[in-house]
């Protein structure tokens, strides 16, 4: 038999079974929710859930919600309106290489500062007493030490995460970004708080801690405050984001910088004011 030179020849049988064969995989992925489409949707779902905060209230309370808004933080990018906008939130991240075998926060998941100031999972941890754990309702007061704990809303059996910062061993990358989720609950989970002006510290120490006045936030082992690392910024899956460190950033006149305030927004209505 003769062809001619438009026959096109090829392994059209072995095509059609390897395309039946793609359809019938892709198929039973999309049954057993395996896509990753349907893996992002599932991440987003379980981190942007929103969480309440109180109703209304001065002080930060002990087994409550709260936020750690670094407030005085312009945002690289700007808003809807073109107004510049400020407020970085202590956030949670997934990244996108852990979306194929996590979908919710889990043990040594990255810390981040995120634009997205809206209380959800991710963005919300319960503030608790290094002294006692089950205190409920009590005032926040500067130099008390407490934990940050992260709630896993998609699994409430597992073990409770709390924000962790790694002290280096030995001198690090500038970029290095130490502070993650740890089961791990011990000394280098616990934070404290100082008044931000130098005039207060001394008298301000034992005094309650009003939501959404600005403070320092300090590691109790590493003796340095949480710091904004504003030259490194990523792209996450929730947009770009800031990295965030313990570091201690004085001015001449020996006052905290803007990278070194953050505030504790446990209300609504401090929120609304934000």
């Amino acid at each position: 038999m003769n062809y001619s030179n438009s026959v096109l020849i090829g392994n059209w049988s072995e095509e059609r079974l390897k395309n039946e064969y793609e359809f019938k995989l892709f198929l039973r992925k999309r049954e057993r929710k395996e896509l990753l489409l349907q893996r992002s949707r599932t991440l987003f779902s379980n981190l942007l859930k929103e969480r309440p905060l109180a109703i209304s209230g001065t002080f930060v309370l002990y087994g409550f919600n709260v936020q750690v808004v670094a407030s005085d933080m312009l945002v690289k990018t700007k808003s809807a309106t073109g107004k510049p906008q400020y407020g970085l939130a202590l956030s949670s991240l997934v990244s996108e290489r852990q979306v194929d075998c996590l979908q919710n926060i889990n043990d040594g998941c990255l810390m981040t500062l995120s634009p997205i100031t809206t209380p959800c999972c991710r963005n919300t941890f319960v503030i608790l007493s290094a002294a006692d754990e089950s205190l409920h309702g009590e005032k926040l007061n500067y130099g008390d030490e407490f934990l940050l704990r992260a709630e896993n809303y998609g699994d409430p059996d597992a073990p409770p995460l709390y924000v962790r910062y790694t002290p280096e061993g030995t001198p690090g990358p500038a970029d290095r970004m130490p502070i993650r989720l740890s089961t791990s609950k011990d000394s280098s989970c616990r934070w404290t708080t100082m008044p931000l002006l130098p005039r207060d510290r001394l008298e301000g120490l034992g005094s309650p801690v009003k939501t959404g006045a600005k403070l320092v936030l300090k590691n109790c082992v590493a003796d340095k405050s949480l710091c904004v690392m504003n030259q490194n910024w990523m792209q996450t899956f929730f947009g770009s984001e800031c990295g965030v460190t313990c570091r201690n950033y004085i001015d001449v006149h020996k006052r905290y910088t803007a990278e070194n305030i953050f505030t504790l927004v446990s209300d609504v209505e401090t929120k609304k004011k934000n």
